[in-house]
Order: structure tokens, then sequence, then C-alpha cells
């Protein structure tokens, strides 16, 4: 037993530094300050780990201020006996509070600017933190996270010149200091922006964007320049208000995504696509868009001519999703706005293989989409299609899609049961 706990520290005295540097670099800094009592050659060793992770297992359980204060405390204890460079400062504890002690750390990782990669912020309560603006010294940062904070910049932003990833969630700042920040960081690929605090009106440009969420409340937006989108999410969480649901630029919005492959869009946002005319398709074609996703109230006309221009306009879809839904419940369209879709619809699908089509009411306007996808979609292979609960006669309703033409030999309509 004596040579086999000898054989042990052995091995662990002896492990080859990059082993050593990767098993610190998966651990908990809980844990990691654990492995001082394991080894002679261990005891120092987490004082210079180079990655510091902060989340709700670097403190027993705990609940309101105990957990924030334990947190604090560990934070605290850990950076003032580090001693080598910081490459990654993480912070995504449920527990943390705003603080003064949170500029301290900031003012520390100030020192390591020169090495710092990764930073990562999360304040988990309601009230939000004023980060210091020397958060904007970080030069080398490749990837920043703010969660509940506020953006206090500086007079002048530079940018980060080597930041690839941008996440906002919950953040407070201008959209002024949005759009600047966003054009100055010259190498920014990923943008995420979740319930963004300030900017209703998004104005973004960057020719090096390649990945792009938007999510919360905002009226509209302005894309620029996103030649290399290749991803794109926008989700309006509340409606556009009546006066304004008509001022946003279709082709401001969307119309400089040429390289956009999927495009995901959800909530109230396709209210924001909505202008006084929309066109038959944008002025450049989405030639690589491979999947498209939006919501379509089948009840308004200017929704649903913007939703051809968009199909017009993607001749290469291999996937479409249309969620459906009603905003009076009535069910109307009147047949002059049915002959004016049916007129607009023009394109060809000759790559799309799966489509699917949610919570239908069995409206004209809606078969007439139905319809015209299977008989311009050669190579269709599936069509999922479910109705609204309450909505439609299923048994009718399937004898009159089974009736369409199908330009594709071997497409499949299959009914999903809501209520399954």
């Amino acid at each position: 037993m004596e040579m086999d706990s000898c054989s042990t520290l052995d091995m662990l005295n002896n492990l080859p530094e990059s082993i050593l540097e990767n098993i610190f670099s998966r651990l908990p800094t809980r844990d990691m300050v654990r492995t001082s009592v394991l080894s002679t050659k261990w005891r120092h060793k987490w004082i210079s780990v180079p990655h510091l992770f902060f989340n709700d297992e670097c403190i027993p359980v705990s609940n309101g201020s105990v957990g924030h204060d334990k947190l604090v405390k560990i934070i605290n204890h850990v950076l003032l006996l580090h001693r080598d460079p910081i490459l990654t400062f993480k912070i995504s504890s449920s527990w943390l509070q705003t603080c003064s002690e949170i500029d301290s750390w900031i003012l520390y990782l100030s020192l390591n600017s020169s090495t710092l990669t990764e930073f990562k912020l999360k304040i988990s309560k309601s009230v939000r933190h004023s980060v210091l603006p020397c958060l904007f010294s970080f030069r080398k940062l490749i990837h920043l996270t703010l969660v509940g904070c506020i953006i206090v910049t500086p007079m002048r932003i530079d940018g980060f010149s080597c930041l690839t990833s941008l996440v906002f969630q919950k953040v407070t700042l201008s959209g002024a200091t949005l759009k600047c920040l966003v054009s100055s960081c010259r190498q920014l690929e990923r943008l995420t922006l979740i319930d963004m605090d300030g900017p209703t009106y998004i104005e973004l440009s960057n020719p090096k964007l390649k990945y792009l969420q938007i999510s919360g409340r905002f009226i509209g937006m302005c894309l620029k320049d996103l030649r290399h989108l290749v991803y794109a999410c926008f989700n309006a969480t509340t409606p556009a208000l009546l006066g304004q649901r008509r001022t946003c630029n279709f082709s401001n919005i969307l119309g400089s995504l040429v390289s956009i492959e999927k495009l995901v869009m959800g909530g109230w946002f396709m209210q924001s696509l909505v202008v006084g005319d929309v066109g038959t398709r944008l002025p450049s074609t989405y030639d690589h868009l491979k999947s498209l996703s939006f919501p379509l109230n089948a009840e308004d006309m200017k929704e649903i001519l913007v939703a051809i221009c968009l199909l017009n306009s993607s001749p290469n879809l291999q996937e479409l999703e249309i969620l459906l839904w009603h905003e009076r419940g009535n069910g109307i369209v009147t047949i002059m706005d049915v002959l004016e879709a049916e007129d607009q619809l023009e394109c060809t699908f000759n790559k799309l293989r799966i489509v699917n089509i949610s919570t239908l009411f069995g409206m004209e306007i809606e078969l007439v989409l139905v319809k015209f996808i299977l008989a311009n979609s050669p190579v269709l292979e599936t069509m999922n299609i479910s109705s609204a609960k309450n909505g439609i006669e299923v048994v009718t309703f399937l004898k009159v899609l089974l009736q369409f033409k199908r330009a594709s030999p071997q497409a499949k309509i299959v009914y999903l049961d809501p209520e399954t």
C-alpha cells in the first residue's frame, strides 16, 4: 500500500507541464485551489493557472447575500495570490450582485490587459453594474461577454482590435454607442444581443461579421455592409407601435445579407419589415440561403407580401419553416388580397427538400402558399403540416391538400396532430 501511495505521488509530481495545465483548465476554481493538498509540486500550482472560472460550483449551497459574499471572498482570495498572467477570467455565478469589488477586479485585470483574451461578467440580480471604462483598454480580448451591465464608454471608442466574439445580454447602453463599438471591432465575427436596454432602433455595420443574433424589444433596425454574414436570428419580443410599424425599410434591414445561409425570425419581427410598398423581390437574391424560418400573421396582407418577397428572393432554399398565427382570430382575408398574393408568387424552389408549416387555420391565403410550394418544389421530400387547435376540420382539410399538384413525385405530406 505504501509503495502504491508513493507511486501515485511520483506520477502526480512528474506529470508534464502541458498535461498539468490541461487538468487545471478543466477544474472549477474551487477544486483547482484544493489540488494543493494532492502533491508538494502542486501546492502552489494553482496560483499560476492562466484560466480562471467562477461559477456556482465555487461555493457551497447558499442563498441571497450569503452566496454573493462567499463568491466575492473566493475571487478576492484567488486574485490576491495569483502571480502569472491571466488569459481567461469568467464569472457566471447566479449569486453575483453589483458591488465595488467588481471594479477592483477589472482594475486588477487591466494590469494583465496585454495577455487577457477572454472576459465574462454576469450580474444575475436586477440591479445592473456600471462597467469601468478601463475595460476598453483590454486590447487583446478575443471573447467578451457582459450580462446585467451598464456600458459606460470612454470619450473615444477605438474598439477591440482582436475581438471576434461579443455577447451583450441585459446590457444598458445607447444606440450610438452600440453602433460605434460594433463598427470599430474590425475582427468581429460573432455578435449576440439579448434583451438590450437602450437602443430601440439598432444600426449595425461590420463587414467581418458572420453570426448575428438579436432578441428583445426594438422597433426596427438598419443593417449595412454585412456581406459575410452567414447566420442571422432576429426575435422581437414586443409588437411595433402602430405609428411606427410602417416606417422601417425592408431593404435596409435584410438587403445587405448577400451571403446569408440560415435566416431565423421570431416573435413580432416581421412587423418591423412591413413598409408602404413591398416589391416582389429584394434588390439582391439570397443565392446562398439554405434555411429560412419566420412567423407570419395570415391576416396581415403587408406581412404576407413581405413573406412572398423573401420566398421569391431565395431560389436555393433547402429547408423552410413558417409559423402561422392570427391577430384577430376571424381568419378573414379579402379575395382581392388572395389574388394579389397568387400574382406575386413567382419563384421555383429547385433545392427545397423539407417544409414545416404549423398552426394552419384553413384560410384561403394559407392554402395558396401550400399549393404554390407543392407545385414549384421538384425535389421536395416532406411537407410537415399542423393545424391550430380547433382551427380546421382535419379530414376535409387533408382531402383538399391531397388534391394539390406536386412537382416532386416523392413528396410526402405529413399531418402532425397539435394535441400530441
